[in-house]
């Protein structure tokens, strides 16, 4: 029978199992829900700013709701690929080890199952990126009590992408193929470039309007 979507489950038991002794759902996870937690307010910031009179600004935060709606449903949908991914690599670990031909064999199912255990938080990493794009679009016009929800929705989403990369980065460095590893970690760098200037873009728009970062 097929196990029910974790992001099916109420916050509540999500968390138990969180916390609990067993392996999943664990750290990418929780990421994953960081991310659709930044999604859902970067679409409540939208929606709550959307009647300012001006059409040309009303278009741009339907279109930011949508894409907003967009990456929280992929986002929730990478919350199950996590844990999915990871129990991959928990059955690969435990794969046995007697002889040389079992050796290969795990060393081979290992590697597979930490590519996708990389590829995993990388897109999660790579919606948090595209949420902070979206942010910055519409920061500077977001007025009253809802800028703090997007205050919040960035915080969130650069928690996503800075944990979800770190995550990237432990899981190739378990990997013998070296050439994939060495590509993912320039796609790291690459993020990583990226959050930084969102980071400091949306930073710098607070600051001037007075409000701590």
């Amino acid at each position: 029978m097929r196990q029910q979507s974790y992001i099916d489950e109420t916050l509540r038991s999500f968390l138990v199992k969180l916390g609990a002794r067993s392996p999943e759902p664990a750290g990418g996870a929780a990421l994953a829900l960081a991310g659709a937690s930044a999604a859902a307010l970067m679409s409540l910031t939208c929606h709550a700013d959307a009647a300012s009179g001006d059409d040309q600004r009303a278009g741009s935060l339907e279109t930011c709701r949508l894409d907003s709606e967009r990456l929280g449903r992929h986002v929730q949908h990478l919350i199950d690929e996590d844990v999915r991914a990871y129990r991959s690599v928990i059955l690969a670990l435990h794969r046995p080890q007697a002889s040389a031909g079992e050796k290969a064999e795990r060393a081979r199912l290992l590697d597979e199952a930490l590519k996708e255990a990389t590829e995993v938080p990388l897109a999660v990493a790579e919606a948090g990126l595209q949420m902070l794009s979206l942010a910055v679009g519409v920061q500077d016009g977001v007025r009253g009590p809802v800028l703090g929800d997007l205050v919040a929705a960035v915080h969130l989403a650069e928690a996503a992408v800075k944990g979800s990369l770190r995550n990237a980065h432990i899981n190739v460095g378990a990997m013998s193929d070296r050439a994939y590893a060495a590509g993912v970690e320039d796609r790291i760098t690459e993020m990583r470039g990226r959050l930084e200037g969102a980071a400091e873009t949306i930073a710098a728009s607070l600051h001037a309007r007075g409000v701590a970062g």
